[in-house]
């Protein structure tokens, strides 16, 4: 039985390629509400296992469990996560609101709902009043604070967050970190993957991958 106090459960995962394992017998449990880092250089396996977790890549064997339910198998679309990815993933013909609104709109959510909603994310990511900009006139800081309120308007169990800083200045990813840190304040699960020890400071809890092992799991003293 899943242990109701975890938003996710990794047992035993393993991910292999015909020359590499990348992920080797894996096990992590998440509580609610957790802003946890996973920290580790190039090639250690931090980003397989958040693809894992969001449904792009299949293990070669073991369970994940999100909000109680068994995922391993279930296309990215069914779960109840969404992703912030390094590249910020915008719709370059699409005003801010039609970006955040996108996913939404393909799930026929209605109309109203949809601006009440987008708004709310706005807001929350501290962009109101930008809803009708063009995303190619924002600054890199604001792109991916328009990536976070979109992952946020769907009101998942869970963020993750891909390299969240890595294309922004010091400025605006001190910025975006912040704003993380906020919302992870406020009750929002989040699951982050980066090499950065600034980055991971700000989190509740940080594991250390190294060769597709976890070899230290820390909460944090702040």
């Amino acid at each position: 039985m899943v242990n109701s106090n975890y938003i996710i459960e990794i047992k035993n995962i393993t991910k292999s390629f015909p020359d590499k394992v990348v992920l080797d017998d894996v096990s992590l449990s998440v509580k609610k509400g957790e802003f946890l880092t996973i920290l580790g250089p190039s090639g250690c396996g931090k980003t397989t296992l958040l693809r894992l977790l969001a449904g792009f890549n299949t293990a070669t064997k073991g369970e994940i469990s999100i909000g109680g339910e068994i995922m391993t198998d279930i296309p990215p679309h069914l779960r109840p996560v969404n992703t912030v990815f390094q590249r910020y993933a915008l719709f370059p013909n699409y005003n801010v609101f039609d970006n955040i609104a996108f996913g939404l709109k393909l799930q026929k959510v209605d109309r109203k709902e949809i601006e009440q909603r987008v708004k709310r994310a706005l807001k929350m990511v501290g962009m109101t009043d930008y809803e009708h900009r063009d995303v190619q006139s924002l600054s890199g800081g604001q792109q991916q604070r328009v990536a976070i309120a979109r992952a946020l308007v769907s009101n998942p169990k869970l963020i993750l967050a891909d390299e969240p800083t890595g294309n922004l200045d010091s400025k605006n990813g001190q910025e975006v970190m912040t704003l993380l840190k906020e919302l992870h304040q406020e009750g929002t699960t989040i699951i982050m993957v980066t090499h950065s020890q600034h980055d991971a400071s700000y989190a509740s809890r940080t594991i250390c991958l190294f060769d597709g092992k976890i070899v230290t799991d820390v909460k944090s003293r702040l």
